[in-house]
This record gives C-alpha cells, sequence and structure tokens, in this order.
C-alpha cells in the first residue's frame, strides 16, 4: 500500500453527521454534513450541496456548494457556485460567485501581501 502524503490527505465529513465545536486541520477538507463552530485550515475546503455551516470559515481556498451563516476569509480563492447560499462578509485574494448564487454580506479583496486593501 503505497504511502499517503500531506498533500494527498482528505478528510471527509460526510452527510448526515453533525459536529458542535471548531474544526482546524492542516490538510484539505471536505464537508457534506453540519458544522456549528469555526473551520480553520491552512489548505483547501470544500462544501458541498448538503453542507450547513453555521459559524466562521478561515483557509485558503473555499469551494462552497451549501450554506454558510459566517463570516469567510479565503487568503486564496473563494468560489461560491450553484445552489450556494452564504450569509456572511467574505475577504478573499480571489472570488467568484456563480449566477444563481444566493450571497448576503459583503465583499473585500486582499492585496498581494493577504492583508485588506486600503481605499486611497
Amino acid at each position: 500500500m503505497a504511502k499517503e502524503t500531506p498533500s494527498t490527505v482528505v478528510n471527509l465529513l460526510c452527510e448526515g453527521t453533525m459536529i458542535e465545536g471548531d474544526i482546524k486541520t492542516k490538510n484539505d477538507i471536505r464537508i457534506d454534513g453540519a458544522v456549528k463552530g469555526k473551520i480553520i485550515t491552512s489548505s483547501r475546503l470544500v462544501l458541498g450541496n448538503s453542507a450547513n455551516i453555521e459559524g466562521n470559515i478561515e483557509c485558503v481556498n473555499v469551494d462552497v456548494m451549501g450554506t454558510v451563516n459566517g463570516d469567510i476569509l479565503g487568503t486564496g480563492t473563494v468560489a461560491l457556485k450553484v445552489p450556494a447560499k452564504v450569509k456572511g462578509n467574505i475577504v478573499a485574494g480571489v472570488i467568484s460567485i456563480e449566477p444563481g448564487v444566493v450571497f448576503d454580506g459583503t465583499c473585500q479583496m486582499l492585496n498581494k501581501e493577504g492583508q485588506h486593501k486600503k481605499e486611497a
């Protein structure tokens, strides 16, 4: 059996699973269940269609197809894909919102140094 390297390890929270509390991981994570708490990853986060998140998210990249009630900080790309429903503020290096996504909040872009862009 081949040894998995950290870049190939994916954590999975299946549909029907409910976690109350914070999640912190260094590896990629896919969530199809429900989380009531903060999610922090220094890698990629995928929220499937059935994901229901109540809490803030901090990650590098995130694909959102489920429901999020909380703020999202993505130092890389935040992609909201149909049928996503997001209520909260987004701070990201790059943001993508597909037509048909429900988004109630504000967006702010990060500069190249990973800091909030300041208005002139």
